[in-house]
């Protein structure tokens, strides 16, 4: 998993800016949760509307302050849902559930930033968070802000980008989670 830190410095434009999509993106949140309580794997959702309430979960988190362990972080814009981001963590999500093993390393040796390299998304910067288990995008959202390097990469201001991948594995209990982050060069 890369880790990475920075504190954003916004403009008093960009902070309004900002605050403005953060506004947008509650509502969004409110609203959907309003129709369903819980994006869960296996249930009728599809896995797009499952990616989507993570997404919507994480720029929650992001419009909040917050402690990732001992280090502090302020709100930090919004992310933008990217295809193929979402590519890069799908294909990780599928490996990882086919040959049963969990790990930011891939089954051919790769690293997050070479599953997102070969979508041909150009990244600066690149993250990677992975779980083994939720069943929920709420219950994974809240595991990874649970923990202080998964929580540091979702607080991490300068990605701009988030892609998600769930795949199941054959046995119950069995559910693989990828979520990718990018910074555009």
């Amino acid at each position: 998993m890369a880790i990475v830190h920075a504190m954003p410095s916004l403009s008093n434009r960009d902070l309004k800016s900002w605050r403005l999509r953060c506004l947008a993106a509650l509502t969004a949140v409110a609203l959907s949760s309003a129709a369903s309580a819980a994006a869960t794997v296996g249930g009728r959702e599809s896995s797009a509307a499952i990616r989507e309430r993570v997404v919507d979960l994480v720029n929650v988190a992001r419009s909040h302050g917050r402690r990732c362990g001992s280090e502090r972080f302020a709100a930090a814009p919004p992310l933008s849902a990217s295809r193929m981001l979402d590519a890069a963590a799908a294909g990780h999500a599928r490996d990882m559930a086919r040959r049963k093993f969990f790990e930011h390393r891939g089954s051919d040796g790769s690293q997050p930033r070479d599953r997102v390299a070969r979508t041909g998304y150009r990244s600066r910067l690149t993250g990677e968070n992975i779980a083994l288990g939720p069943e929920s995008a709420e219950e994974v959202v809240a595991g990874w802000l649970d923990s202080p390097g998964h929580c540091a990469n979702i607080m991490d201001p300068r990605f701009q980008d988030i892609g998600v991948g769930v795949a199941t594995g054959k046995k119950r209990g069995q559910i693989y989670w990828v979520q990718t982050f990018g910074s555009r060069r």
